[in-house]
């Protein structure tokens, strides 16, 4: 039942989540309609004009051509109604300036402005319908903000209970005035109206901005600096300052773990060695040298050719260790002296001690046995004197 209950309410919160979700872009919607400008029209018999309000405030005025019949309501009157109505269809939205209406619908027909002997309704038409009882009538009379194409009469009362407006005009007005949009028609001039400035854009949401760094406190002078800073300073003698003492460079002492820095040394110049006069060797005539005279060998030389011997090598410090070679006793390795056992310098000291005995007790043996043999001791005579006992006569 857990495990079925945990799914089960995981699905609950998601489902409630979509819930919110949708209510608050809904509510974002309405709040965007309820923030929208509200755009109206007034328009002044007295003053033949027509003027643009958003949120209340002045937009545009335009100039306009109420009836030649005066204001009012009746049937078959031809005057123009006053009160507030409202604007129930707009019809011509894609025509052309100047485009002839008749019964609401274009006849095909375009009109250029001031046309003589034509008096058309052209261009656009903002059907309009009474609120109020003094003009409930306006809708069925046929009341309507249009186009005229004697637009040279327009500022004069000259129409048949329509309010007329230049081609140009009425487009914008039509752009401009939404459905249901008010109109209030007055008898006499305007009010005062502020001048309408379009509202900041609100943000629905957003991050709110990153508080700054508080700034560090300046750091604050201590009193010494400044009573320093408060002491005047006194006047210094213009002349040759006397230059200061130079102080001894104390160096400090260097730990024993610090590895002391090694020390390079440095060979000595060898000075050029003197040319020696050297004396020829005198000519010494000898058997081979007759023998060899006239041969390849001779090759003018008084004792034939002569070859350098190089001086004894320094015998090495160290024998690099290479890898075993067949035929060779485990354990050995090459050296510049031979095959040694080991090369540790213990084991080649003792080494050298025992070559360096074999070697006295062979040169001892070889001098004992080339020595001459010792004289031989002559031997000792013993004198015995007979006694007459060991005589014995001679026959």
């Amino acid at each position: 039942m857990r495990l079925l209950a945990r799914p089960v309410q995981e699905f609950t919160i998601k489902v409630k989540q979509a819930f919110i979700a949708i209510f608050c872009l809904l509510g974002g919607f309405a709040a965007a309609e309820d923030d929208a400008p509200t755009t109206t029209v007034v328009i002044s018999v007295a003053e033949q004009k027509l003027v643009l309000l958003r949120d209340g405030a002045f937009l545009k005025k335009y100039p306009i051509s109420t009836s030649k019949f005066g204001v009012g309501d009746g049937f078959g009157s031809y005057k123009t109604p006053l009160g507030k109505l409202r604007v129930c269809q707009k019809v011509g939205d894609d025509l052309s300036i100047g485009a002839v209406l008749k019964e609401r619908h274009a006849t095909g027909e375009v009109l250029t402005p001031n046309s003589p002997g034509r008096d058309p309704i052209v261009t656009r038409i903002l059907w309009l319908e009474g609120l109020e009882a003094q003009n409930e009538h306006a809708r069925s009379r046929g009341i309507y903000i249009h186009g005229t194409n004697e637009e040279s009469k327009i500022g004069q009362p000259v129409s048949y209970g329509c309010i007329r407006m230049k081609s140009k005009d009425v487009v914008e007005v039509f752009d401009a005035v939404p459905l249901d949009a008010q109109v209030s028609i007055i008898p006499e001039k305007f009010p005062h109206y502020a001048k309408y400035t379009p509202p900041k854009p609100k943000v629905i949401a957003a991050t709110a901005p990153a508080k700054p760094a508080p700034a560090s406190p300046a750091p604050t002078p201590s009193p010494a600096k400044k009573i320093a800073a408060a002491t005047p300073v006194p006047a210094v003698a213009t002349g040759p300052r006397p230059t200061p003492a130079a102080k001894p460079t104390v160096t400090p002492a260097i730990a024993s773990r610090t590895t002391p820095a090694p020390t390079v040394a440095k060979h000595p110049t060898i000075a050029p060695t003197p040319a020696v006069e050297t004396k020829p060797e005198p000519e010494v005539h000898t058997p081979g040298h007759f023998a060899l005279k006239g041969s390849m060998l001779d090759a003018g030389l008084p004792d034939g050719p002569k070859i350098p011997t190089l001086p004894n090598a320094p015998e090495p410090k160290d024998v690099a260790h290479f890898s075993p070679t067949p035929g060779l006793p485990t354990g050995s390795a090459f050296s510049l002296h031979g095959i040694t056992r080991d090369l540790s310098p213990a084991d080649r000291t003792a080494e050298l001690e025992a070559l360096a005995h074999e070697a006295e007790a062979s040169r001892q043996c070889h001098e004992a046995e080339s020595a001459d043999p010792p004289a031989p001791q002559p031997t000792p005579r013993v004198a015995l004197r007979a006694t007459a006992e060991h005589i014995k006569p001679k026959h």
